[in-house]
């Protein structure tokens, strides 16, 4: 049976909560901007999401200090997400840019914000800000191995549309590039990830290799 990433009992009421509080902590009444929640959460409930999703914003904010920089960053970072895309990261921004702007939110911030969604496009940055960020997004490598087993298995599923030959392809890349760096995670409070995120990896692409030339 799969694994589904859901929201934790609740969840989706203290997420909404939350971004009241952060609109509220930067003086803006949520009352006057209900659109920009309701597009967010119509977002995250897409079809094609089975592991960038709510549950996935619900993780963010466990591990991210209440920041609004980093609040607004975990909203809006996959925001877009069309797994037929390769601009999603871009796009993300652009909403960000112009959602903050419709909330009134100062430049400044909006700048920082749109910076870390696009330091996702390949998850490096020399920023302390957007390293802390980008280091609690690849959380889920370094998770336990049946969580992470669920996880490669939800990103199957949001590609869906690609030939499995290609998928195991594309996937083995993607885990090479992650193998390949010095460090994974940026920051020493995610440093202890670092192993176990190695292990998950080279057990998916083992797995993958396999498959692949038992045909």
């Amino acid at each position: 049976m799969r694994h589904e990433f859901k929201l934790s009992q609740g969840g989706r009421k203290r997420l909404i909560a939350r971004w009241n509080a952060l609109l509220i902590s930067l003086g803006i009444d949520p009352n006057e901007h209900f659109a920009v929640l309701d597009d967010l959460l119509t977002r995250h409930a897409e079809p094609q999401r089975y592991y960038h999703n709510l549950a996935h914003l619900e993780h963010l904010f466990m591990l991210l200090p209440a920041q609004p920089h980093l609040e607004f960053a975990i909203w809006f970072h996959d925001a877009v997400y069309d797994p037929t895309r390769t601009d999603n990261e871009a796009q993300s921004a652009l909403l960000a840019e112009q959602s903050l702007k419709r909330l009134g939110v100062e430049p400044l911030l909006t700048q920082v914000v749109t910076a870390i969604i696009l330091a996702t496009q390949n998850h490096r940055s020399d920023d302390p800000e957007a390293a802390l960020f980008l280091d609690a997004d690849l959380s889920i490598l370094g998770a336990n191995p049946k969580t992470y087993t669920a996880y490669a298995q939800a990103i199957r599923h949001e590609y869906a549309w690609v030939p499995e030959a290609l998928f195991r392809e594309r996937r083995a890349q993607v885990i090479q590039q992650f193998l390949s760096r010095e460090r994974i995670y940026q920051t020493p409070g995610f440093a202890q990830l670092e192993q176990p995120a190695r292990e998950n990896l080279q057990r998916e692409l083992r797995t993958l290799v396999q498959r692949t030339s038992e045909g």
